[in-house]
């Protein structure tokens, strides 16, 4: 049987001899090193050391040792930036005593301004580092602030689209049992008391005048109930879509607060989602309601104009106006929260809301929706 000799894994290097950085350190410093001691390179052997680059050595021969001390900080930090330092002035300084004259002032001044400069491009260096990653930290802290704020707004607007869809199918579901139930008790005991009144046409005076006045009370509350109910959820907006619930509302509302307004559509009229379709009721709706109640207007203008791109409806009116906030979200801290209302159901369906009022000159309520690209288009 054939032993299998696994081969000795090869002792793995340093990490640090195997980074780029490091010998390019090193060759910045043997540079340096042969600037300062040039007498120690074997091919110029026959130049004089005190003539070669005689102008320079005094500044750009040390200076230049600045390189690796700035390249140490930059790549390694301020703990091997400081050692760099070190190195370049134990470098430096064994030249200052092989001159004849030995060290002079001049001398001095510069060893000490080299390690001034080094320090201070170390603590520079530093202090930008640690300010990158502060910086670093405040974005990442920013960004995070700004997804949980993202993913706030999603689920208020989440919890907002079922609460309003709740409240529509409650809606809905008391307009249903008005009609069904209330009305039709209603028209049931109209009955009872018109079919009474015929079956006892010799009743004394008094009596059929009671009945009549009941009849008619009856009668009026039959018709509050089938308004209150159409209120609720207008039938023909299932039914027949936008435009025809718009132009049934407007004449009940008109008779209601005593209004004159005017209706016109522009261009190709086309149909929306059912969501959208209702949103929009509601908005038309609940501006000619505040029209009526708060505005002392005489006219109101209703104008929806179809484009290929959007749909805008706007409601304008004479009324006596106000001053709106800069923001329409500011609108509940002054109470108005029926405008309030209407943007967050005018988001839901991502239209856009505006409100434009001057004291005196009367107020516009615009609500522009573009057009849907996913649903298809089909007019009246």
């Amino acid at each position: 049987m054939k032993s299998i000799i696994k081969p000795a894994k090869s002792r793995r290097l340093p990490r640090f001899l195997l980074n780029f950085h490091f010998w390019l350190l090193v060759l910045l410093f043997v540079g340096g090193f042969f600037l300062q001691y040039p007498h120690l390179i074997p091919f110029i052997n026959a130049i004089d050391p005190d003539s070669f680059l005689s102008l320079t050595r005094h500044s750009f021969g040390r200076l230049i040792m600045l390189l690796p001390v700035t390249y140490a900080a930059l790549v390694f930090g301020m703990r091997f930036g400081l050692l760099a330092l070190l190195i370049a002035v134990g470098i430096i300084m064994p030249n200052l005593f092989l001159s004849q004259s030995g060290p002079t002032q001049d001398d001095i001044i510069e060893i000490i301004g080299i390690v001034i400069i080094g320090l201070v491009v170390n603590l520079w260096l530093e202090s930008y580092e640690t300010d990158k990653k502060h910086r670093q930290v405040a974005y990442l802290r920013l960004e995070n602030a700004q997804r949980e704020l993202q993913r706030m707004q999603q689920n208020l607007r989440f919890y907002l689209k079922q609460i309003t869809i709740a409240q529509e199918e409650e809606r809905r579901r008391i307009a249903q049992e008005l009609h069904d139930e209330t009305a039709q008790d209603l028209i049931a005991l109209s009955r009872k008391v018109d079919g009474f009144m015929t079956i006892h046409p010799a009743l004394p005076s008094t009596d059929e005048a009671y009945l009549e006045d009941m009849h008619q009370h009856i009668n009026r509350t039959l018709s509050g109930v089938r308004r209150f109910s159409q209120d609720l959820r207008p039938s023909v907006l299932d039914d027949l879509g936008l435009i025809p619930a718009i132009d049934w509302l407007i004449p009940e509302l008109a008779k209601h607060y005593k209004l004159k307004i005017e209706l016109k559509i522009n261009g190709e009229p086309r149909r929306f989602p059912p969501e959208a379709e209702l949103v929009l009721f509601r908005v038309v709706q609940e501006s000619l309601r505040n029209v009526g109640k708060h505005a002392m207007a005489t006219h109101v203008w209703v104008t929806v104009d179809f484009t290929p791109e959007t749909t805008i409806f706007t409601i304008k009116d004479n009324g006596r106006g106000f001053h709106p906030p800069d923001r329409i979200g500011d609108l509940a801290v002054s109470g108005k929260l029926g405008l309030t209302g209407m943007q967050e159901r005018a988001q839901l369906i991502g239209a856009r809301l505006s409100i434009k009022s001057i004291p005196g000159q009367g107020t516009t309520v615009s609500v522009e929706l573009p057009t849907p690209t996913e649903h298809p288009e089909h007019t009246y």
